[in-house]
């Protein structure tokens, strides 16, 4: 029986959109129907089999006060960026940029086969880390530790779960899992009073504290509830979510997410005269 102290805030479905040079993808949170959940202020879906959704990418673009982390389930990416660094993502791998004072970056995709799954969140930084020096971290599949037991796996890319403890190094105190849930399994969690949480069905269909949540939806818990996941289907999956707030005001223009208007009109003046790389 679900405890009564489980709890779920809202559900929103993800929305279709176009980003990039005509990239094709869901927004799930930073869209019309969902502006943040604090520190979140930004993740996307792109899973396709039809390379004219994908193909186009994402040329070099850039960034200040954010992390933005992107996480291949299926298929390359290839990444470049201003200070001459870059990379090839591969399938299972993690790329956590910190954007900091500013960077540009590309991040293309490579085809290996028709098909490619992956997510892009964005991480907003307070206001005492948004200048600090951009930096990239590349997590490999095995240095994301996986949790198997009772009907459910849990790769823990970020945070703790269960005594495995995530490589990533956070400057906002954060969980990011991807888990998989066998029918009937339960997945449970009990977070920080002050942390924001929640999941998205990217797999099926799972039960989330008595509500039904189905497939490219994503359901927002309230704080200091008992986090409790059945799945439904057979091969349920999602993406859970959990990180402590900044409770600043936030300001976005584009690819920047700063405090102020003023600050936003700044990262842009920087970049036109090329002071932001």
């Amino acid at each position: 029986m679900t405890k009564k102290n489980c709890s779920v805030k809202q559900v929103i479905r993800g929305q279709s959109v176009t980003d990039g040079a005509g990239v094709n993808l869901t927004r799930i949170i930073g869209s019309y129907n969902l502006d943040n959940i604090d520190p979140f202020v930004l993740l996307d879906e792109l899973r396709s089999d039809n390379p004219d959704d994908f193909i186009a990418g994402f040329p070099m673009h850039p960034h200040r006060g954010i992390e933005t982390i992107t996480y291949m389930i299926h298929g390359n990416f290839r990444h470049r960026d201003s200070r001459g660094g870059g990379g090839l993502l591969t399938t299972g791998c993690v790329q956590w940029m910190t954007a900091g004072k500013g960077i540009q970056h590309s991040e293309m995709p490579e085809k290996t086969d028709n098909r490619l799954w992956g997510y892009q969140l964005w991480i907003n930084l307070p206001k005492k880390y948004k200048m600090v020096e951009p930096r990239y971290q590349h997590l490999s599949p095995d240095m994301i530790p996986e949790v198997r037991k009772d009907g459910i796996s849990v790769k823990v890319i970020s945070g703790e779960y269960d005594g495995a403890k995530g490589c990533a190094s956070n400057w906002v105190k954060s969980h990011y899992f991807d888990v998989r849930i066998s029918a009937g399994a339960v997945f449970e969690c009990q977070l920080e009073p002050a942390m924001n949480s929640f999941c998205y069905v990217h797999s099926g269909e799972v039960s989330v504290c008595d509500t039904k949540v189905e497939q490219n939806s994503l359901a927002e818990f309230d704080n200091d509830t008992i986090v409790e996941i059945i799945g439904t289907s057979e091969n349920s999956g999602i993406l859970f979510l959990a990180g402590i707030p900044n409770n600043e005001p936030i300001a976005r223009g584009g690819p920047f997410v700063m405090n102020t208007e003023e600050e936003i009109r700044q990262a842009f003046e920087d970049y036109r005269k090329g002071v932001l790389f």
